[in-house]
């Protein structure tokens, strides 16, 4: 490891924080704290998220982000990268010039017992080119065909039908999360409003570039967002399309647990209203 984490640890026991004091003012919970400073990113949902985790921490503690990012990427590279080794050369060869000459031999023989075989079974069996004709099938009957016994039956040895399910196919277990975590990429400047939980926690313009990360154990609440083209928002995972277009503002736009699979599934339109420049001689 790079040792991002122990410098996290330390620039927090500087100040004298503890994990809640922490979580309360960043909104990052205290598992995911210990498992930056431990380094232990298996714990935490994904790289964009962790990412985003310490850029945040970081900023927090007073530590220049960008650093602890590269180093967090410095670390994950070297874990990724795969053991080099040395190709084996090849081992030379010597030709037999005699395994022709076995593989003739060999297939003569093959030959020989495959006729001396044909030959044996001709005369043990005069008739073997005789086939009996094939006997029609008897037709079925109605009360076959409507036996409800053998429907039955078929359906206790056959469970997988009766489910509606592929059997020998199990299902997927997919991530899950606790409560809603979004991410905020900022593809160009932002101004915004943003309450989680009904505590605000953006107000105001934010810089193109920017990722922020925010956590809700029941809503976020896009309060309002100016140049809603800008922002990308992943909500579980889950890449939402734009709020709106370059330039237009979005009001009052919510994720809470009552939409939450509405809006990862198929997400409703929120809200917008354009801006629009103001031609002064029509004011006049």
């Amino acid at each position: 490891m790079a040792g991002e984490g122990a410098i996290l640890q330390m620039a927090r026991e500087e100040k004298g924080w503890s994990y809640e004091e922490v979580e309360d003012a960043i909104k990052i919970r205290v598992r995911y704290l210990s498992a930056l400073e431990n380094e232990e990113y298996n714990v935490l949902p994904g790289a964009t998220y962790t990412r985003g985790f310490l850029r945040t921490y970081a900023k927090h503690l007073g530590l220049n982000p960008q650093e602890i990012i590269d180093k967090y990427n410095t670390s994950f590279g070297k874990e990724a990268q795969p053991a080099m080794t040395t190709p084996l050369a090849p081992i030379p060869q010597k030709q037999v010039w005699f395994r022709p000459l076995v593989i003739a031999v060999m297939a003569v023989v093959a030959i020989i017992i495959v006729v001396v075989v044909i030959m044996l079974t001709r005369g043990d069996n005069p008739e073997i080119g005789y086939k009996p004709p094939t006997l029609p099938t008897p037709p079925q009957t109605a009360q076959e065909d409507n036996n409800p016994d053998d429907t039955e039956n078929d359906n206790a040895s056959n469970p997988a039908q009766n489910s509606g399910q592929p059997a020998g196919q199990p299902g997927e277990q997919p991530v899950v999360y606790e409560g809603i975590v979004a991410e905020l990429n900022f593809n160009s400047d932002c101004w915004l409003v943003v309450k989680v939980d009904g505590k605000t926690e953006i107000n105001g313009m934010v810089a193109s570039g920017t990722t922020k990360t925010l956590e809700a154990d029941q809503k976020i609440e896009f309060v309002r967002v100016g140049n809603a083209g800008g922002l990308t928002l992943t909500v579980n995972g889950k890449t939402l399309p734009p709020l709106g277009k370059t330039g237009a503002v979005v009001d009052n736009y919510v994720i809470d647990l009552n939409n939450l699979n509405t809006l990862t599934g198929t997400p409703e339109t929120p809200q917008t209203t354009e801006q629009t420049e103001t031609d002064p001689d029509l004011e006049q």
